[in-house]
């Protein structure tokens, strides 16, 4: 794992992604705050509905997910497919070095949020903080499951590419339907819902929670078998 965790913190790009959606929170904030600073501290505790949120779906299609492909892209897979041992040690390593370094991409996010809003805001209301600290804990669960399972339709797939095609088109769909027009169990529910959207934007699901929570367990499980399958079928696993 350690090593997989340096491959993506040893790449310019997942410091980059990161570093570009502060500096667009950064230049909002700054208007923010000087043409509506009645409204800036609640446009900054909504941080993850809007810039967060797209930088975090941006860092895991384009960064944490390609190290399902990358095998593919260089020839390495012939390799490691004669390997008789660690292919599922490298597989299970990818996975949980990708889910650690997404959540870190949130808190990464977060503290830099708070470290903007702060120095441009004269007074922090009371509880601003705390408010904006339980927001950050769905969108670093979201962020995690929607890692696991873009990386799972990757490496479904051995292609990046389609796998940001197939996981970034319901996320951005999901963001221009509005939830007071929709109805439970109907298609822009599933698009607005179903695929850790809303946690990435920091919001808990209120409404039916508990098949919410079947829902992604079975989502993230489906995939993960699968791409056990697959992998079996290549004989990487």
């Amino acid at each position: 794992m350690r090593t997989e965790l340096r491959q993506f913190f040893r790449t310019p790009l997942y410091w980059l992604v990161l570093l570009a959606g502060l500096g667009a929170r950064a230049s909002l904030a700054y208007l923010d705050f000087k043409h509506r600073p009645e409204d800036a501290w609640a446009l900054s505790g909504g941080f993850w509905s809007r810039a967060g949120s797209v930088t975090m779906c941006l860092l895991i299609l384009i960064v944490l997910i390609r190290r399902f492909s990358v095998d593919d892209e260089t020839g390495a897979v012939s390799v490691i497919a004669s390997t008789p041992h660690g292919r599922k040690d490298l597989y299970f390593s990818r996975l949980a070095a990708g889910c650690f370094a997404a959540v870190l991409g949130v808190v990464f996010l977060a503290a830099g949020n708070i470290g903007i809003t702060v120095s441009l805001g004269r007074s922090i209301p009371v509880g601003w903080v705390r408010d904006f600290i339980l927001r950050t804990v769905p969108a670093a669960v979201g962020a995690a499951g929607y890692f696991l399972v873009s990386a799972f339709v990757c490496d479904i797939f051995a292609n990046q590419p389609v796998a940001m095609c197939i996981c970034g088109i319901p996320f951005a769909v999901s963001y221009f339907i509005n939830t007071g027009m929709i109805e439970a169990f109907d298609a822009f529910w599933f698009l607005r819902y179903g695929f850790f959207t809303e946690l990435l934007r920091g919001t808990w699901i209120e409404t039916r929670p508990v098949f919410w929570i079947i829902w992604y367990v079975l989502l993230t499980a489906g995939f993960f078998v699968l791409s056990i399958c697959r992998r079996k079928e290549r004989k990487l696993l």
